[in-house]
């Protein structure tokens, strides 16, 4: 059994709940499971985790940052050892080392940086020097670690930027008008005229979802007309379409009447593609990205196997690329960085899940990512934009294009009691509208930037109820355009066609 521990002495720095979502991952950044304990001390508090493996790992746990609000930070590697470390101390060599390694990376591949921003590092760096040489006063070192992280992550941020200056450079020096689809995911609806102005003119793509429970109530009986006219209202207004996903086990998408066959594998996975043979050949021609699969890697309301997730997921592409071989097909995962395995039996990482998919050369195009960011449980931790980007930059290993269903709160409290997830309360981004449109506006410029992200597609139109994501929307709940609205329409104008 391996163990690690920590001493926790700067305790208003961590939420009341980071121990929960606290876990330790490998060099694949996939998490361990383990077991968790605490023991208070006078002023300070010492945290255990123990897992099966011993080898080294990375320790990722919320921490409040002044100017940042609560953010997941990570350790440096760190090998098993009697002796507890100091938690502080790790989190801002983390943050430092993270800093300089990708400092590093992008200067090898052509980043220019000038020579303020080499200042920028060398006071995190000296920060972290401090702390270290501290270890023996506690107070020396609480405050060079706090010092610490706060100048790694504003220097982060820094270079972010820089990297997305650069990197749109080099790509508007190739073309003047970048392709990449950029819209939302609309509402059950057709978007009210009030909405849909705002709407068009900040987007040149949209999502239409493709909600089984509604289309088929009863097995054999289609109800089409909703999605007909959201589908004949993009075409009017020349948006490129994703429809789906056209599968998607939990109780918003699948049909009442499935239940019935729930225990049924070879049934269910029959009534599977006869629903998306249904939808593929009524919406051919009409849909530019079918998105075959959503959130398959989280599990669903039915029990299954991975080997008959994988299965449905295959059923789903093979339906999609016989009734419409020519229009791009993808799948989409939940959870990128997969803080739910901590606690959950699966064997497969999302990364893993993709990678398998893409490898059975079953014609997938593309994979989406959905970063729900803020929402807990079922969405992802609060990260970094640096944090970010490396996991942007590591699905790219696939070598396939990648489309990033993206949400941020805008608020906290006081939202649809019944959205299916729920905000962190201490997440920057819920802080209000203003704060999401500041965070939204870095990671969408740092996505489209990128040259292998081929979409950008806010997970939530409105937050009108019902709605899935509390205050998720570019619209709030009066159908009043939210600031980052403008954010989206400006960066269409800016980059893309």
């Amino acid at each position: 059994m391996g163990q690690m521990r920590f001493l926790v002495a700067h305790q208003s720095r961590v939420p009341d709940d980071a121990f929960e979502r606290a876990y330790l991952a490998g060099m694949e950044w996939v998490p361990w499971r383990g077991s968790k304990r605490w023991v208070d001390r006078d002023l300070s508090r010492e945290f255990t985790l123990e897992r099966t493996e011993d080898e080294s790992g990375n320790l990722y746990i919320p921490w409040r940052v002044d100017g940042f609000g609560e953010l997941t930070l990570a350790t440096a590697s760190l090998m098993e050892r009697e002796k507890h470390y100091l938690l502080d101390l790790e989190l801002a060599r983390g943050v430092v080392n993270r800093l300089r390694n990708q400092v590093a990376d992008w200067e090898a591949a052509g980043l220019q940086l000038p020579d303020d921003f080499r200042a920028d590092v060398g006071r995190a760096s000296a920060a972290l020097i401090e702390a270290v040489v501290g270890q023996s006063d506690d107070h020396q070192r609480l405050e060079s670690s706090t010092n610490a992280i706060k100048l790694g992550l504003e220097a982060g941020a820094r270079l972010a930027t820089l990297y997305t200056s650069q990197a749109f450079a080099a790509r508007h020096e190739q073309v003047s008008r970048l392709p990449t689809m950029l819209g939302a995911v609309l509402g059950p609806e057709v978007p009210a005229n009030r909405i849909a102005n705002s709407y068009l003119d900040a987007a040149n793509s949209a999502a239409v979802s493709v909600r089984w429970r509604d289309l088929e109530p009863s097995a054999g009986k289609f109800e089409w007309d909703a999605l007909d006219a959201q589908v004949a209202w993009c075409q009017q207004h020349n948006l490129r379409v994703i429809a789906g996903p056209l599968l998607q086990i939990d109780t918003e998408h699948l049909p009442e009447w499935l239940a019935l066959w729930a225990d049924d594998f070879e049934q269910l996975q029959s009534y599977i593609r006869q629903f998306i043979q249904a939808v593929v050949q009524r919406y051919r021609g009409r849909v530019q990205v079918w998105n075959c699969a959503a959130r398959m890697n989280v599990g669903g309301t039915i029990s299954l196997t991975e080997e008959q997730t994988l299965r449905l997921v295959v059923a789903a592409i093979e339906e999609v690329r016989r009734e419409d071989p020519s229009s791009p097909a993808i799948i989409s995962v939940d959870r990128p960085w997969a803080e739910y395995l901590a606690a959950d039996d699966t064997d497969l990482s999302p990364l893993h899940f993709g990678d398998s998919l893409v490898r059975a050369e079953l014609g997938v195009a593309g994979i989406g990512l959905e970063l729900n960011l803020g929402y807990w449980p079922g969405g992802t931790l609060p990260r970094d934009v640096l944090a970010i980007s490396q996991q942007i930059d590591r699905w790219s290993v696939l070598g396939l294009p990648l489309v990033v269903y993206l949400t941020i709160p805008s608020g906290c409290e006081g939202g649809d009691p019944s959205s299916k997830f729920q905000t962190l309360p201490g997440f920057a981004g819920g802080a209000g509208p203003e704060s999401q449109q500041e965070l939204a506006e870095q990671l969408l410029s740092l996505l489209i930037a990128k040259p292998f992200v081929q979409g950008v597609i806010w997970n939530q139109l409105s937050d009108e109820a019902p709605c899935e994501f509390a205050h998720g929307g570019m619209f709030d709940g009066q159908g009043l355009a939210k600031p980052v609205l403008a954010t989206i329409a400006s960066l269409r104008k800016q980059h893309l066609m």
